[in-house]
């Protein structure tokens, strides 16, 4: 099945299983790093009008970095979807026209590069869409930084550790020792 074309594969209701690995997919390793391969099983039909349909589903486990914590977080990856493959952007766009004019949903369409099956060129965009915004929701989480302001007065900062550092601890008492003094005739003296 290497060679096959879109069309031949939807013309016998083909099914593909596939291994994909992170070298077939450059824009996705870009994003994020594979843990594993991408398991693909993808599902070939013709459609009413002859076009070619694919309903696949993707799985796979990847590591992307926590948005609290900035650590390496292993994310199971699940993604099915379900389109039209066009085989140029004028196709593409006269489908969408014409799904548009008769008033039914848009349909999610794929531009393929040609006429034979590349599994990796199929499922890269679909991929890169299903990684999630965050992959952490745990807001206990022992790495998640923490994001307290302190104030001098206040019984927390003696119970914090003596090797703690306060990056901007400085700041402050420069800003009240650098504060400009007023004389008499409420002119400012540096």
């Amino acid at each position: 099945m290497a060679n096959s074309s879109y069309k031949s594969l939807a013309q016998k209701n083909g099914i593909v299983n596939r291994m994909v690995s992170a070298d077939e997919l450059p824009r996705f390793s870009a994003a994020c790093m594979l843990a594993e391969d991408v398991k693909v099983e993808a599902r070939f039909r013709l459609d009413d009008h002859g076009r070619v349909c694919v309903a696949a589903e993707l799985s796979s486990r990847v590591d992307l970095d926590c948005h609290l914590c900035n650590e390496s977080v292993v994310w199971p990856l699940s993604i099915a979807f379900e389109a039209v493959v066009a085989f140029d952007e004028q196709q593409a766009n006269e489908w969408t026209e014409w799904s548009g004019s008769i008033g039914s949903e848009v349909e999610h369409i794929i531009v393929a590069a040609g006429q034979h099956l590349d599994v990796a060129e199929l499922i890269e965009d679909e991929l890169i869409l299903g990684l999630p915004r965050q992959v952490c929701f745990d807001q206990q989480c022992a790495n998640m930084p923490e994001l307290r302001f302190v104030d001098k007065d206040s019984e927390a900062a003696e119970d914090e550790a003596s090797d703690r550092q306060w990056p901007f601890q400085g700041l402050r008492e420069l800003v009240a020792n650098n504060r400009p003094v007023k004389d008499r005739g409420d002119q400012e003296i540096d």
